[in-house]
C-alpha cells in the first residue's frame, strides 16, 4: 500500500470526523471567496449534522438563495441559444432540487418551465435532425453521441432508440459482413458476437453470426498410429482420450470433433494417404467431411520403478541420568549409547515424449507439428528407529570405546534424523505419474489447436 493512498484515506478518515462546526466555517471561507456551490455543500453537511441550528439556515436561506439566482440569471441571458439555454437550465434544475429541502424555492419552481420545454423541444428537433444526416452519411460515431443526448433529454423521443441501435448495429454488421465474404469467419463470428448479446432480437445479426459458425466449422478426425506398439500405444490411447476431453475444454465453437466411431475409417484414409492413394470406403462414407487428421501419439515411454534401499546406520540416543553437582544439587547429565537404525530410500522416475501432428485431409499437407516431453520422479527418504533423541555418528564397536569413534551430537542433525523419522514411506507410483504425462501432453495439444485458429 504506497504512502500517497494511506494519505488520502486519512485524509477521508478525517473529514467523515469533522463535526458541524467545522463544515460551516469552511462553507463561510467558499461564501466569502464567492464559490457558492462548494459553499451550500458545506452548510449542507452542517446542517445534516446539526438541523436546527439557526445560523447554519440562515447561512443556507442566504448563500442558497443567491447561487439559485446567479444559475437561473445564466439562464435568462442564454436565451436565443437553445442550446445553452437548456444546459443552464437543467443545472439550475438540479441545484434546486438539491436545496429545496433547506430553503424555499418556491419563486423558481414551474416558473420557466413553459420557456424551457420550448427550447428544448427546438433543440432537440434541431439535433434529431442532425443525428439522421449523420446516419444517412453514415458518420455514425457522431450520430451515437448526438443520439445518446437525445436519448438522456427526451426519453423515448421520435425513433431516437432505433436511431441509435440502428447507428451502433450497421458499422459492426458492416464489417462482420465484409469479414464473412473474405472468409474470414472466426473474425466475423467475434465482430458479432457482443453485439448479438447486447441486441438478442436483431435477426439480421443472429442470423450473420449462425452462418458464419456454419461456414467457420472445422472438423477434426483425431487418429492413432498403429505403427505403435506395447506401452507407448497404451499411454497413446489413454493420451487420445484425454485430449479429446481437452479440445472440448477449450468451448470452441468452430471446432468439431468426429464421432469416434469413425475414427477406424479415418485411420484407412490416412494410411492411404501416406500409401499416395486413397481409401474408396472412408471417400463413399465422406468421414463427417473431416478438414484435417489430429495425431498426438507417445514415441517414448521409459518408466523406472525403484527398488526399496535398506542401510544399517550407526548412531547415537541421547539419555539422561541423574548427577550431584559440586554443590550437593541434584542435576541431568547427557549420556549417550551406541545404536544401530535402519536408513530407506526408494526412488520413481519417469520420462516420456509426444509429437502432436495435423494434416490436412484433402493435400495431404502438414499443418503442424509439435513435440512434447515429460519427465518426473518422486523419492522417498526415510528412517526406522523406536526411540528418540538420536543423532547421527560412527562406531566401530557398540559394546566398547574406539579412538574412531565419532558422535555428531548437533541439534540441527537431530531434528533431520527426527524429520526423517515422521517422513512419509509412499512414493508416487510409475502409474499415477503416467496418468499426469497424459494429462500434461493433452493440455498442451489442445493448447496449441487452439493457438492455431483453424477456419477451412
Amino acid at each position: 500500500m504506497n504512502i500517497r493512498f494511506l494519505f488520502l484515506l486519512g485524509s477521508l478518515i478525517l473529514t467523515s470526523c469533522h463535526g458541524a462546526k467545522y463544515h460551516y466555517k469552511q462553507g463561510n471561507k467558499f461564501a466569502q471567496a464567492h464559490m457558492l456551490k462548494p459553499a451550500v455543500t458545506e452548510y449542507k453537511k452542517a446542517l445534516d449534522k446539526k438541523p436546527k441550528k439557526v445560523k447554519f439556515l440562515i447561512a443556507m436561506e442566504h448563500q442558497g438563495s443567491a447561487l439559485l439566482e446567479e444559475l437561473y440569471t445564466n439562464y435568462r441571458f442564454a436565451d436565443g441559444n437553445d442550446s445553452l439555454s437548456v444546459y443552464r437550465f437543467l443545472e439550475a434544475d438540479k441545484w434546486t432540487t438539491y436545496l429545496k429541502k433547506y430553503i424555499s424555492v418556491d419563486r423558481y419552481e414551474g416558473f420557466y418551465e413553459l420557456d424551457y420545454q420550448q427550447q428544448l423541444s427546438n433543440y432537440t428537433n434541431t439535433v434529431y435532425n442532425r443525428s439522421k444526416l449523420l446516419v444517412r452519411s453514415r458518420s455514425f460515431d457522431k450520430a451515437q453521441l448526438r443520439l445518446s443526448e437525445l436519448e438522456i433529454l427526451r426519453p423515448g423521443f421520435r425513433d431516437v432508440t432505433e436511431l441509435l441501435t440502428f447507428s451502433e448495429v450497421e458499422p459492426i454488421y458492416t464489417k462482420a459482413l465484409t469479414l464473412f465474404e473474405q472468409g474470414s469467419y472466426r473474425a466475423a463470428f467475434a465482430v458479432l458476437k457482443p453485439i448479438v448479446l447486447k441486441y438478442p432480437k436483431q435477426e439480421e445479426l443472429q442470423t450473420l453470426k449462425d452462418e458464419a459458425l456454419s461456414r467457420g466449422i472445422y472438423r477434426l478426425g483425431i487418429i492413432s498410429d498403429p505403427q505403435i506398439t506395447g506401452k507407448a500405444a497404451a499411454v497413446s490411447a489413454a493420451l487420445q482420450s484425454r485430449l479429446i476431453s481437452a479440445l472440448y475444454a477449450n468451448k470452441d465453437p468452430f471446432i468439431e470433433l468426429l464421432d469416434r466411431t469413425n475414427f477406424d475409417l479415418l485411420q484407412d484414409e490416412q494410411q492411404a494417404i501416406i500409401n499416395g492413394g486413397t481409401s474408396e470406403e472412408a471417400v463413399t462414407q465422406e468421414l463427417l467431411s473431416a478438414h484435417a487428421y489430429l495425431k498426438v501419439v507417445v514415441t517414448s515411454v521409459d518408466e523406472e520403478e525403484g527398488s526399496l534401499i535398506s542401510q544399517s546406520k550407526t548412531g547415537y540416543e541421547r539419555y539422561f541420568v541423574d548427577k550431584k553437582d559440586d554443590e550437593g544439587k541434584t542435576i541431568k547429565e547427557a549420556k549417550y549409547t551406541k545404536v544401530r537404525y535402519q536408513e530407506f530410500t526408494k526412488e520413481n522416475k519417469v520420462h516420456y515424449t509426444a509429437q502432436l501432428t495435423l494434416t490436412d485431409r484433402a493435400t495431404s499437407k502438414i499443418i503442424a507439428v509439435e513435440s512434447y516431453e515429460y519427465a518426473n520422479s518422486d523419492k522417498a527418504h526415510y528412517i526406522e528407529y523406536s526411540g528418540d533423541n538420536l543423532f547421527p555418528g560412527y562406531w566401530k564397536y557398540q559394546n566398547k570405546a574406539h579412538h574412531s569413534d565419532r558422535p555428531e551430537i548437533n541439534e540441527s542433525k537431530r531434528r533431520q534424523l527426527a524429520r526423517l523419522k515422521k517422513a512419509s514411506r509412499s512414493v508416487k507410483s510409475p502409474v499415477t505419474m503416467r496418468k499426469d504425462a497424459v494429462v500434461s501432453f493433452a493440455s498442451r495439444s489442445a493448447s496449441a489447436v487452439k493457438r492455431l485458429k483453424l477456419e477451412p
